[in-house]
């Protein structure tokens, strides 16, 4: 009694007019699905099981209807990004892309994660690795290198040259591959043990910038540091990173404005940092 009670005050309709449709509602699938005591109602099993099955289906409606509402409208741009990258590359440049298209709301999401396309519903996301990812849309960016680093005033400015004077050295860990650097550096022999390990690159750059050791690093999110002379090279070596920067988006989206928007200014500002990068390399040569 006290469900119907509720229902029509839910409805805003007299609880008469919900029994009546009940009763309609049985007459319709031709199965009892309550029991009538004077003004009491109560489920029969099949009413029970049925009431259960029409709440689930009502359930993944409510979901649909709520996932279709999320989804990134055309005046917004929804970006995923590893953290890092966004921290130190991205976001020092994003403002010309803002700029340049004020009728879009940008949204950044940083996330270490593989962007689920259709749980989260990012337009987009950058992601450094070698893509290959099943049913999306993937554009290469820009490759990376590995090079080590560490404070200016590290060690009281001894800041070590070789190889083997780095490993003598407080290391600091986090997903870069050591052997990689070691391997270019012709030293595969020598192994790295970590003082401090960290699950993300910018606190580990942070930790470098502090003085806490020495870090290898990905050049792309080290370069502005090291401009601004927050932190130096140790060394001369600088390997090629066996990943690459992709731009990736859902097959669906493939021939989206806003997409193509934002790819071709990716490419623009990757061409601009690469071609300060190589000039930068260049004056690192004829110094030697």
């Amino acid at each position: 009694m006290g469900k119907v009670v509720d229902a029509a005050e839910e409805l805003h309709v007299t609880h008469s007019a919900v029994s009546h449709q009940v009763k309609a509602l049985e007459d319709y699938i031709g199965l009892a699905l309550v029991t009538r005591a004077g003004r009491s109602l109560t489920l029969t099993e099949e009413g029970r099981v049925y009431a259960y099955q029409v709440r689930q289906a009502l359930a993944e409606i409510a979901g649909a209807t709520e996932k279709i509402q999320r989804r990134p409208r055309d005046s917004q741009l929804t970006i995923s990004v590893v953290p890092s990258f966004g921290s130190f590359w991205l976001l020092p440049r994003l403002h010309t892309f803002i700029a340049s298209h004020p009728e879009l709301q940008i949204s950044l999401t940083a996330s270490m994660a593989f962007a689920d396309f259709d749980k989260e519903l990012p337009d987009c996301a950058i992601r450094f690795g070698h893509g290959q990812w099943p049913d999306v849309h993937c554009e290469p960016l820009m490759d990376d290198s590995l090079l080590v680093v560490a404070a200016p005033g590290f060690n009281g400015g001894d800041l070590a040259v070789t190889p083997e004077q780095l490993m003598q050295l407080p290391l600091l860990h986090a997903s870069e591959s050591w052997p990689v650097w070691l391997a270019a550096a012709g030293c595969e022999h020598l192994r790295p043990r970590a003082a401090l390990e960290f699950t993300d690159s910018s606190m580990m750059l942070e930790a470098a910038r502090l003085g806490y050791g020495v870090a290898l690093t990905r050049r792309s999110i080290a370069h502005a540091m090291i401009e601004r002379q927050q932190l130096v090279r140790l060394t001369g070596i600088e390997a090629p990173h066996p990943s690459r920067y992709f731009l990736v988006w859902p097959v669906r989206s493939h021939q989206s404005p806003k997409l193509l928007q934002l790819l071709a200014w990716l490419k623009q500002q990757v061409a601009e940092y690469q071609s300060k990068l190589m000039a930068v390399r260049k004056q690192g040569v004829s110094k030697k």
